[in-house]
């Protein structure tokens, strides 16, 4: 995965969402403003989210990685979010299973598979407990950014 994708100002931290509807509809503005996206990107996320969740039970803390079908992506970017509090999102394996979730990292890619690898990189750092207690700790968005990265399995 190139470090490229991940977007400096696609970094938002402690955000105070009521539900994950509440996230798509804010994180997706902000992409469609930054022009990231088309304006179809919201429904697709969302029907896609509600097929095939997203959420991952990883240890110390399930996080979520939302993503949609590539024909809605204008640039590719991982826009990586903290939550200042979680909210329930269904597990990716077992759609009948919720887990609070506190990071999100929406992907946007221009080739259908491109999130592939991408999600064996992001399982083996969130699995790490130095690397998501640096990506808590930090207090700027620069801090979180120099955190992520980080990451290993990251190419230049």
């Amino acid at each position: 995965m190139q470090k490229d994708l991940l977007k400096r100002d696609l970094i938002q931290l402690d955000w105070n969402v009521e539900d994950q509807e509440d996230f798509f509809n804010r994180m997706v503005e902000k992409l469609r403003a930054s022009g990231y996206v088309e304006d179809t990107f919201l429904d697709a996320i969302k029907a896609r989210e509600e097929i095939y969740p997203t959420a991952l039970p990883t240890q110390p803390e399930a996080i979520a990685i939302p993503h949609s079908d590539a024909i809605h992506v204008i640039e590719p970017f991982i826009a990586s979010t903290r939550l200042a509090k979680p909210v329930l999102w269904h597990e990716m394996a077992n759609n009948d299973e919720t887990h609070p979730v506190r990071f999100i990292f929406m992907l946007g890619f221009k080739k259908e598979d491109g999130h592939v690898e991408l999600l064996q990189i992001l399982l083996e750092n969130f699995q790490d407990p130095s690397f998501m207690e640096r990506l808590d700790q930090a207090r700027t968005e620069n801090e979180y950014f120099d955190a992520l990265i980080t990451m290993s399995g990251l190419e230049s």
